[in-house]
């Protein structure tokens, strides 16, 4: 085992990396332990009292902590007391756990955190997967590798880290409480697993088996739907991402492609399907993002939460709402889509504010006055793109600037002082 989890590590780990190795005290993390050391790597330790089991949980603790003593290993501990709460306090273990760990990791800048999942783990959760009606990547089991958590034993069984734990004389702490078939865990540890062993001794091969190649569909699954997301999914610079809905008609209720629309919010392809044939100006809302129907594409923008402010422009650089400069100058130029030139003796202050309806300017290049929304209809604007336009006004409202887009040419000026406002 000693020789097959050295080879392992240096696949799954670079040497130049700090690790933070989480140890409950019981025969799994002890092993683990004791094959770190033996493959000389440094690591730390870190453990968790949850002060579940009274006095258990205390000798614990003091186990652990002679072991880093006795073995010159850095040692970090928690102590949490549980509230009567309801929830499964396993979920709420895990949650305590790896926060503390990472918060190690932030602290003290370890690279990652191992942890001595092994086996017989994956196939019980795999096996957990099935009975709670996981539909996504069911037979995947645990991850080796998941971000900053390793798991270096998942290739070893039970009862190789028992075999080793024994021939090696390694200590470890029994929790009496993984014997109790409280926890569904339990349940499949103790009563389903036995049975499947007793009708085939060999379960665990078709398990890895089964795992491999679940995890080799989920990678083609994944390429699948990154070309797709590429190819039918487009960003705009205002953060809105635009899709053709030609792209989409030659799907059915029952088509997996519609999965794209999850990462928005959207998990009913029949709800899909009616905004990609609806009229332009349909919309429909999730709890974080908004996808329009607008001619023939379908435009998808986060929810965001504005108030109808209006800002108040000073000399110099302003950072809200945008990013805008204004600075007198002496000498003016054309006005374009980034920078403006008027009079100086316009009312000020200046001010910032989103379009509303009724909206009039005068656009230079044209004659008369026009509507800001006909405008925004000119210019072929989604109902998302009017939200995002901000308007430039003198203290008394008159428009002097659609930004970015058109200026008003009642106070444009072309040559002599200016007032110069720039995007």
């Amino acid at each position: 085992m000693l020789d097959k989890f050295k080879k392992h590590i240096k696949i799954l780990l670079p040497k130049s990396n700090k690790i933070i190795v989480g140890v409950s005290g019981g025969i799994d993390s002890m092993v683990l332990s004791d094959l770190l050391i033996k493959t000389k790597i440094n690591f730390s330790i870190a453990h968790v009292n949850y002060n579940l089991r009274g006095k258990d949980s205390l000798e614990d603790e003091l186990f652990i902590k002679k072991y880093c003593k006795k073995n010159l290993i850095k040692f970090y501990s928690k102590s949490h007391h549980f509230s009567l709460n309801k929830g499964s306090i396993q979920e709420k273990c895990r949650k305590i756990r790896y926060k503390y760990f990472r918060d190690l990791c932030l602290r003290h800048r370890y690279d990652f955190i191992l942890t001595a999942h092994h086996l017989d783990d994956n196939i019980e959760t795999l096996l957990i997967n099935v009975y709670r009606g996981k539909k996504v990547d069911v037979f995947t089991g645990i991850e080796e590798v998941n971000r900053d958590v390793v798991r270096p034993l998942l290739i070893f069984s039970k009862d190789d880290i028992i075999d080793y734990a024994k021939k090696n004389k390694i200590k470890w702490r029994e929790d009496k409480s993984n014997s109790q078939n409280i926890y569904l865990r339990n349940k499949i540890r103790n009563k389903l697993i036995p049975k499947i062993k007793s009708i085939d001794p060999n379960y665990q091969i078709n398990f890895v088996d089964l795992i491999k190649k679940s995890k080799k569909q989920r990678e083609k699954n994944i390429n699948y739907f990154a070309q797709l997301e590429k190819s039918y999914f487009k960003t705009h610079k205002s953060g809105i991402i635009e899709s053709k809905k030609n792209l989409w008609k030659k799907y059915n209720i029952k088509s997996v492609e519609f999965i794209l629309f999850r990462k928005y919010g959207f998990y009913k392809n029949s709800e899909i399907i009616k905004i990609i044939n609806a009229q332009t100006g349909k919309k429909i809302v999730s709890k974080t993002h908004e996808i329009l129907s607008d001619r023939n594409s379908i435009l998808i923008k986060e929810i965001s939460i504005e108030v109808n402010k209006t800002y108040d422009l000073n000399i110099g650089v302003n950072n809200e709402p945008i990013n805008i400069i204004l600075e007198k100058s002496k000498k003016s130029q054309k006005s374009n889509k980034k920078n403006i030139y008027i009079d100086p003796d316009v009312n000020m202050p200046l001010k910032i504010r989103r379009f509303v309806s009724g909206d009039i300017f005068y656009p230079n290049g044209l004659k008369g006055k026009k509507k800001v929304s006909k405008f925004f209809k000119d210019e072929k604007l989604s109902i998302f793109e009017k939200q995002k336009k901000w308007i430039l006004t003198d203290a008394n409202n008159q428009i002097l600037w659609i930004i970015g887009m058109r200026v008003d040419r009642r106070l444009i000026k072309t040559s002599g002082e200016c007032l110069k406002v720039s995007i």
